[in-house]
């Protein structure tokens, strides 16, 4: 029944939102935000354009209120706002250069592990189906509830189960395996510097 309940909250809101009620729409926009930055790093792996570009599509989405024909279907029409702005954001997306002035050599280490770390990790996510993967983030990284995971996505929720069962289990394998030959490796190494 709760599920439910948000739904129907959801869908209240966005006929308020169709109406001109702002703060019937910054509610929305609280709930939603989450997914939308989700399904937008997916696509960019980057955190800061992916808030940019949640943010942008709050405000077409507010912009364009009257075209949304029925307020139950507000997060797939939400969904597909952000989503084509993603893909015009890849193909205008140009690799950044590393902007950053390190102070010492110390801090150029630290900074060349973590960032093999993270995209080591980020290796791993995009080994997921892709709907397992933004399924997992919008939880996990987002904290959204199932119920509104499946709303955006346009699921039932025990797909949403699902889904997020699946990526922790392949994420945890792959990074086991990687954790595992990262292992073998160093311990090569160490026999080949004993010798």
């Amino acid at each position: 029944m709760q599920q439910a309940d948000a739904i129907a909250e959801d869908t209240a809101l966005a006929g308020r939102a169709k109406a001109g009620d702002r703060i019937a729409f910054a509610e929305l926009a609280r709930r939603y935000r989450p997914a939308l930055v989700a399904l937008a790093f997916d696509r960019t792996r980057s955190l800061d354009d992916a808030e940019d570009l949640a943010q942008e599509a709050l405000v077409r989405a507010w912009d364009h209120m009257a075209d949304l024909r029925d307020p139950q279907s507000f997060p797939a029409w939400l969904r597909s706002i952000a989503a084509n702005l993603c893909t015009s954001w890849t193909r205008k997306a140009r690799p950044l250069p590393l902007s950053e002035d390190w102070a010492d050599d110390t801090d150029l280490a630290r900074m060349v592990i973590l960032r093999q770390e993270q995209r080591e990790i980020a290796r791993a996510l995009q080994d997921l189906p892709m709907a397992n993967r933004l399924a997992l983030l919008m939880h996990v990284r987002d904290g959204m509830p199932y119920e509104r995971i499946a709303a955006f996505l346009g699921v039932p929720i025990s797909t949403v189960e699902g889904r997020i069962f699946r990526a922790r289990q392949s994420l945890r394998r792959s990074l086991l395996r990687k954790v595992a030959s990262l292992g073998g490796r160093i311990g090569e190494e160490k026999k080949n510097e004993q010798r």
